[in-house]
């Protein structure tokens, strides 16, 4: 075993639990129990990344501990040296970013790290990360520049705001120069937090790879969960949605209260949606056609309703068993849905708006989970991270296609998160093919067994 030690520093580290809501596969994690929208000292272990055939290269994230404040090690299930030697530190505003080279690895074999720190100035909390090294070349993994925030909520609904909006483009929509929706610029709007008490707008420029400065806020009702997504009316039009969304009253009984209200930008105007959402109360999952999303409810009832992109609601065709932890993707104006229920086979189900009708498809043959996360690209759905029955993080990535009806493992997440992530899909057809997946929470492995929940900012880009 080989390690790379930081000595360690005594700090004084105040615990906070995270909340989040996701777009695709909200849930909530836990009701909100402290004001404080700082996110207390740490050090995370934020991913592993094969560099070659023989090493591979670690990024550690450290809030407000200083170059002592935290020690890796490593270790090999089937022996062998493992060299760790630090790089550069990159500082951000909120947090920093050291690189960690490994070496002396072998292609297929696995390894544990271990990152561990002081907490509560006390006994070092150690977090526990397995990797599988492989060379990932379909697929392919990009790390991108992470976002640099602290507190509030670690998800969101990525939109595209890049292409054109119109003949009078609304101011902020975007710049037509630089491709129509295909991700090359994409919005996210999160919860900041219960001190600040805004949505924060934050903006990801993939030309520079950067979070630009963008000095706006949300004049929304603030809350978690709040969803965000692009319909096209007669395929030309972008209208942008958002809205719904919960937040926690410890006064009420149910301890939530869910918003029904959404909003619309057209390309020279804005409108409330009336009527307001008719669904039921509950976290939402919600696939999109090109003229119309389609609400579910997680672990409510089947019943299932759309909204178009002029307003009009419809109640559809119920998804055919009760709904558990879901997970939406859409190909070709075909939704689908993962039905993730706990002690039960993992249901996949297609929805097809032009007969109303669900068609059962493959189940997803790989580990029960829930929280699961999945999108599309390239006509093909992905699915996978999400936790365990145990509550632990899963990194495995699955691909579905449609034309065959087949499940495919295809790759390992490298990044932080496992749950509630940001993911963005570029719609089909679209050049480049691409998605960002990043942010969300992670459910960490921790020597005590404690499983540590943290909020995530590093941010990736998916290609075929």
């Amino acid at each position: 075993m080989n390690t790379f030690t930081h000595r360690f520093t005594y700090l004084n580290i105040i615990a906070l639990l995270l909340i989040g809501a996701a777009c695709q596969t909200a849930a909530v994690i836990a009701p909100i129990l402290d004001d404080d929208p700082v996110t207390a000292s740490q050090a995370s272990l934020v991913s592993v990344q094969a560099t070659s055939a023989t090493s591979a290269e670690i990024i550690v994230k450290s809030i407000r501990l200083d170059d002592g404040g935290w020690r890796i090690t490593a270790s090999a299930e089937q022996g062998g040296a493992i060299g760790l030697s630090v790089g550069g530190t990159k500082t951000l505003a909120d947090f920093k970013l050291t690189t960690v080279q490994v070496t002396g690895l072998v292609v297929g074999r696995t390894y544990q790290f271990q990152l561990a720190f002081r907490f509560a100035d006390q006994d070092s909390l150690t977090v526990i990360r397995t990797y599988t090294h492989r060379l990932d070349t379909s697929p392919h993994w990009t790390r991108l520049t992470h976002a640099s925030f602290s507190g509030g909520d670690y998800t969101a609904c990525p939109v595209a705001i890049d292409g054109i909006c119109g003949p009078n483009p609304l101011n902020g929509c975007g710049d037509p120069s630089l491709g129509a929706y295909v991700g090359n610029q994409v919005q996210l709007l999160r919860y900041a937090g219960p001190l600040q008490n805004y949505m924060s707008v934050l903006r990801y420029d993939r030309a520079t790879d950067s979070w630009p400065f963008y000095p706006s806020t949300a004049y929304r009702v603030p809350r978690h969960g709040m969803i965000t997504y692009n319909l096209f009316f007669q395929h030309v039009d972008r209208y942008q949605f958002s809205g719904l969304g919960f937040i926690a009253e410890e006064r009420a009984a149910s301890k939530y209260f869910y918003y029904h209200d959404m909003s619309a930008i057209f390309p020279v105007s804005g409108s409330v949606v009336n009527p307001p959402y008719g669904g039921e109360d509950g976290e939402v999952a919600f696939f999109t056609t090109t003229e119309e999303a389609y609400f579910l409810t997680q672990n409510g009832s089947p019943a299932m309703r759309s909204i178009h992109a002029i307003f009009t609601q419809t109640v559809r065709a119920p998804l055919p068993e009760p709904p558990g932890t879901l997970a939406t993707f859409s190909i070709r104006n075909i939704g689908y849905v993962v039905n993730q229920r706990p002690g039960q086979p993992t249901r996949l189900w297609a929805y097809d708006p032009v007969t109303d009708s669900w068609k059962k498809r493959a189940d997803f043959p790989g580990m029960v989970r829930q929280r699961g996360t999945a999108f599309s690209l390239a006509r093909n759905g992905y699915f996978g991270l999400g936790l365990t029955d145990e509550g632990l993080g899963l990194r495995d990535l699955w691909r579905y296609d449609p034309l065959t009806d087949q499940w495919q493992y295809i790759t390992d997440y490298p990044g932080q998160g496992n749950q509630l992530m940001a993911v963005f899909s570029a719609p089909d057809g679209a050049k480049p093919e691409r998605a960002y997946l990043g942010w969300g929470y992670e459910a960490q492995s921790t020597s005590s067994g404690v499983v540590r929940i943290v909020g995530c900012t590093d941010w990736w880009e998916l290609t075929p």
